[in-house]
């Protein structure tokens, strides 16, 4: 959820603050440099970045104190992904006009997006002092908030700016996300609910839905939600993972490992949906294939335990006790109190029929699990070692 608010809400908000410039007071003389600026508009429009920065450059060279021209170049940086370029160009528009608000609304949201969080929020707060009645600097402040986990403040400023724009469906969006984060799921919806209302092509606001949908159980809703998001964005590698995990909860493999391989197509790198193909494979008594999704996910991400986990449970499932307790060792060594570790090693050392090492992992189990089920299982388990 908090990746899509930084990578698309955020960058979005950088090109409706250029496009939202006014060109009145733009002197006729300087008629070139308007010209070149507003070609640099266009290309940024159509994602062509590197013509947009030509072109603001130009507008730049014939009016070198051209405010918005520099906010045009920085936002096509921002989009590149050149975050120091971009603030660079921002802080040289704030320099040219310290009163204007909009320069200080894109610097913070590329302080954002490098996750320089309290930056962000002070120049958020210099947009606010300057202009109180604008709709993104609460949007934004309000998100940077969210990141850090300021639930409270984020929803307070998020509020204020659908007061001032109640047609604003990030604020609603983001604001659900918020909602979401505090375990108020009904009121996330409702709120993810009025962002797809006023924007029906809004693919996050039908992910973070799907988010909710998955938390709530209601995994039919959630599946729908997530093949709404990746017919707007067949690129969404995240929805088809989400999609995936509904899938599975419902006890689709087939369906499941259909959306976290196009998951990894997507996104080769893709380490959690490995981990939950590698978990389907294994489940389905397909070994080889598990074991060989779990290798690519510890290695993509070689200190996740529960990995470990999942692939000694493979190698146990195969007969090879030892290496299934090589694995749930890494995987304690890992995550000190992981207890499904510790129950797994003390079945594979049963197997192995070293009783001894057996009993103090299951008694392990009872000191550090607060899980019944699991509880009760170790408990069993001991009273079945302690009668032979």
């Amino acid at each position: 959820m908090l990746r899509r608010l930084l990578q698309v809400m955020l960058l979005a908000i950088c090109l409706t603050i250029v496009f939202s410039l006014s060109l009145n007071h733009v002197i006729a003389k300087e008629e070139d440099a308007v010209v070149r600026y507003l070609r640099g508009l266009t290309f940024l429009h159509e994602g062509n970045y590197d013509r947009a920065i030509e072109e603001f450059t130009k507008a730049i060279e014939l009016k070198p104190d051209y405010t918005e021209a520099y906010e045009g170049r920085g936002s096509a940086y921002a989009f590149k992904g050149n975050h120091d370029e971009a603030i660079s160009n921002f802080t040289e528009a704030i320099r040219l006009r310290p009163d204007k608000a909009r320069p200080y609304i894109s610097r913070g949201i590329v302080h954002l997006h490098k996750r320089e969080y309290e930056k962000a929020i002070a120049d958020f707060n210099k947009a606010i002092s300057l202009d109180p009645n604008d709709a993104k600097a609460y949007l934004s402040r309000g998100t940077a908030y969210l990141f850090k986990r300021n639930l409270k403040q984020a929803i307070a400023d998020l509020t204020k700016a659908i007061e001032i724009n109640t047609s604003e469906p990030e604020a609603y969006s983001n604001r659900g996300a918020a909602y979401y984060f505090k375990g108020d799921y009904h009121r996330a919806i409702d709120d993810l609910n009025k962002a797809i209302q006023f924007n029906p092509k809004y693919a996050d606001a039908y992910y973070n839905r799907g988010k909710v949908y998955l938390s709530l159980g209601n995994y039919d809703k959630a599946i729908i939600d997530f093949t709404e998001a990746v017919r707007i964005r067949p690129e969404d590698h995240e929805a088809y993972y989400n999609r995936g995990v509904a899938y599975f909860r419902k006890s689709n493999y087939e369906h499941a490992v259909a959306d976290f391989t196009k998951a990894i197509n997507l996104k080769p790198d893709n380490a959690i949906a490995y981990l939950a193909r590698g978990a389907i494979y294994s489940l389905k008594g397909e070994h080889e294939r598990a074991i060989a999704d779990l290798n690519e996910a510890i290695k993509l991400n070689p200190k996740d335990p529960t990995a470990y986990l999942n692939r000694g449970f493979a190698h146990e499932n195969k007969g090879d006790y030892e290496q299934a307790i090589t694995d749930y060792t890494k995987a304690i060594e890992l995550k000190p109190d992981f207890a499904k570790a510790y129950f797994n090693r003390g079945i594979a050392y049963k197997k192995k029929r070293e009783a001894e090492k057996a009993v103090l992992d299951f008694q392990k189990v009872l000191e550090i699990s607060d899980d019944p089920k699991l509880r009760k299982q170790a408990e069993e388990q001991l009273e079945e070692l302690r009668a032979k």
